[in-house]
């Protein structure tokens, strides 16, 4: 089974959503905003960058520098936008991804004062209730004393504290916003 790589392009995207930047500008972002997440290093992000170039999500300047080299100045296309709004708009599939895409998706819909955190919310808890499910309806197959049911059980488990702490978000979230923005932290 192929390992399903991290969001990194839709991370670099969502920056980008700010304003252009160069690679330099954009590793150290993810790093200083999102490093709590993940790292990545910056032969990484520049070859993310190159194929979000090919597929036309963004498109790049050189600008000249004195007594420097030239620098490669990134900006979202009207293409990455929609990719990166497609993309941030939705929940995640797999339990897996709750610890790191879904936080990103978070951190952006904050950063960029985006509308909508409250349906990707609502739709996240409804992923997880379904999944819960079909893990009940699977447990359900073996026998109290069956290994499997164990296992079985710490998947529930996971989807239940999930699903708290999707609710404190929608709390946490609900209480920024009544309170407004200042004085909300961005990054670590």
């Amino acid at each position: 089974m192929a390992r399903r790589r991290l969001p990194l392009e839709k991370v670099l995207l969502g920056f980008l959503m700010q304003g252009p930047l160069h690679g330099y500008d954009l590793h150290r972002r993810v790093e200083t905003e999102l490093g709590y997440v993940w790292r990545m290093g910056m032969g990484y992000i520049y070859n993310t960058l190159k194929e979000l170039e090919q597929a036309g999500q963004v498109e790049s300047v050189v600008l000249p520098q004195e007594n420097r080299p030239p620098r490669k100045v990134y900006r979202i296309t009207p293409e990455g936008r929609r990719s990166f709004l497609d993309w941030v708009r939705q929940p995640v599939d797999a339990v897996r991804d709750m610890r790191v895409e879904f936080p990103a998706k978070l951190y952006f819909f904050h950063l960029l004062d985006l509308d909508g955190v409250s349906r990707l919310l609502t739709a996240q808890e409804a992923a997880c209730r379904r999944r819960l499910e079909q893990i009940e309806e699977a447990a359900g197959r073996y026998g109290p004393h069956d290994f499997s049911r164990l296992v079985f059980d710490f998947r529930r488990r996971q989807i239940e504290a999930i699903l708290e702490w999707l609710a404190d978000c929608r709390e946490t979230w609900e209480a920024w916003r009544s309170a407004g923005r200042e004085g909300i932290a961005y990054g670590n």
